[in-house]
């Protein structure tokens, strides 16, 4: 049977301490190891009998288990079974003394082969106690070697599954938020400082659950902890509503070597009366005065910080619309339209004056806005 001595693999004694397992299991390696060695079969081979024997010796209840089958074997095979001696000697001498006495009576001599007779059998018999001896041992050895290599199959077959094992990686879960923008804020781009609530691992229990049998007192038994984090997001310009960004390696954090998810920031943009989106076309509601409508010319109005000029058509109405090309948002190569749609205001503090003058326009107006008949 091939037995393997954990002890004399690592060079120590039986009664040797996990300290003493430990010295001597990195010595070793420090010597053994194929990086060191080299990579051939036999240093292969004696890295992982000395990495076997550490991983079975290091723990408390494989070495017990090891250490009571080792005993039965080494008790086994030195248990042999004892040869006896006595019948063969008294044997010779019976028969010897048979020989000698030749001129004795005929009742002697039959006396004697009784006697011969009589040792004969007793020997007989103990060659048979003997062997059975013999063959006890023999079937004690034999299962007690049986014992020895099924703990030896069980453990190596354990090792083997603890080695093939490996747990799947869990990719982070992703994080997702709303940010709010105004009209101005999405059109030109931004900043925003987010706070980000993340799980992560614990790191009292490195996400065990528990400590020295209870319940992680960090954690309450979760294995991971809420945490906050404060995130200066950059906003694109002209971003649309409802649109997202994401922000790479934000999200919560992976297992077994899983990647962390990401974090995504859903934008909303504030209502806004005068401003709405369609598609890439901006849709702008610009207030104009009663004589700019009839009268027409140039009109300049804020969009996002910068003037812009626009020409007003004569007889231009409330609800008409202008296109400005090429003034809204843009994505992918293509950009939109600015969308004008006027809407004549009047002032509520008019002075004596423009009052004055309202009078004489109602006065020289001939037709009224109502009567579509008389429309040219």
């Amino acid at each position: 049977m091939n037995k393997k001595d954990y002890y004399k693999i690592l060079g120590i004694e039986s009664s040797a301490t996990i300290d003493d397992i430990k010295k001597a299991y990195r010595k070793l390696v420090h010597k053994y190891h194929p990086d060191i060695a080299g990579n051939t079969e036999e240093s292969i081979n004696r890295f992982k009998e000395i990495t076997e024997a550490y991983e079975t010796l290091s723990s408390f209840q494989k070495r017990e288990q090891y250490d009571s089958i080792r005993k039965l074997y080494e008790y086994a095979q030195g248990s042999k079974p004892k040869q006896n001696k006595s019948a063969s000697n008294k044997k010779t001498e019976t028969v010897n003394e048979s020989e000698i006495k030749q001129g004795v009576k005929e009742d002697t001599n039959k006396k004697d082969k009784k006697t011969v007779n009589s040792e004969k059998e007793k020997t007989e018999q103990k060659k048979k106690d003997s062997s059975f001896s013999r063959m006890k041992e023999q079937a004690k050895t034999v299962h007690v070697n049986n014992i020895f290599t099924e703990f030896m199959n069980t453990l190596k077959n354990s090792q083997q599954r603890q080695k093939k094992y490996t747990p799947p990686k869990i990719d982070g879960k992703d994080i997702t938020t709303e940010v709010t923008l105004s009209i101005t804020e999405a059109i030109n781009g931004t900043e925003r400082v987010v706070n980000i609530l993340h799980m992560e691992t614990c790191e009292k229990c490195k996400g065990r659950k528990f400590i020295n049998g209870s319940i992680c007192p960090e954690c309450g038994g979760a294995g991971e902890k809420s945490k906050y984090k404060k995130l200066t997001v950059k906003i694109p310009p002209q971003v649309k509503h409802n649109s997202k960004i994401r922000v790479e390696g934000e999200g919560n954090k992976g297992f077994n070597g899983g990647k962390r998810g990401n974090l995504y920031l859903v934008v909303k943009i504030e209502n806004n009366a005068d401003i709405q989106y369609d598609g890439l076309n901006i849709l702008r509601t610009v207030p104009i005065a009663p004589y700019e409508a009839v009268l027409g010319g140039y009109i300049t109005f804020d969009m996002n910080g910068s003037n812009i000029q626009m020409k007003l058509m004569p007889n231009t109405y409330s609800g008409q619309k202008y296109r400005i090309s090429e003034q809204g948002i843009e994505k992918d190569g293509k950009k939109g339209d600015l969308i004008i749609t006027v809407k004549i205001d009047i002032p509520k503090n008019l002075t004596k004056e423009e009052i004055e003058l309202y009078e004489k326009l109602k006065a020289v107006s001939k037709r009224s806005v109502r009567d579509k008949a008389t429309e040219d």
